[in-house]
């Protein structure tokens, strides 16, 4: 029984991480703080920046409620950007309160 239950909880271990990768991936990752983080770093370098600039936000409060499409093709369309060249992305954290995630495109 014991080692049943051992299983069982290991496993829910694993799909729990499982489930929870995929929010704390990102390509760089800038070191952040517990109080304010406002960082800007490279999600992809490529040519020259371009003439266009297209923003997508996603926010988070207390980790309870997230909300938002941060998606590059939601910065494309915001831009009006038909061909990405380059792109950015922001980290912004208040007292781990509110928390909002930006992909900055560029292109033409």
């Amino acid at each position: 029984m014991r080692s049943l239950l051992s299983i069982a909880g290991v496993s829910a271990l694993m799909v729990a991480a499982a489930l929870t990768s995929g929010c704390v991936f990102a390509s760089v990752a800038p070191p952040r703080g517990l109080i304010y983080t406002d960082q800007k770093a490279p999600l992809f370098s490529g040519r020259e920046a371009g003439s266009k600039t297209g923003r997508a936000d996603a926010h988070c409060i207390l980790f309870l409620v997230g909300w938002g499409d941060s998606g590059l093709r939601a910065a494309m369309q915001d831009g009006g950007i038909t061909e990405v060249r380059h792109s950015d992305y922001r980290i912004q954290n208040y007292m781990l309160i509110y928390q909002k995630y930006t992909t900055i495109a560029y292109g033409e």
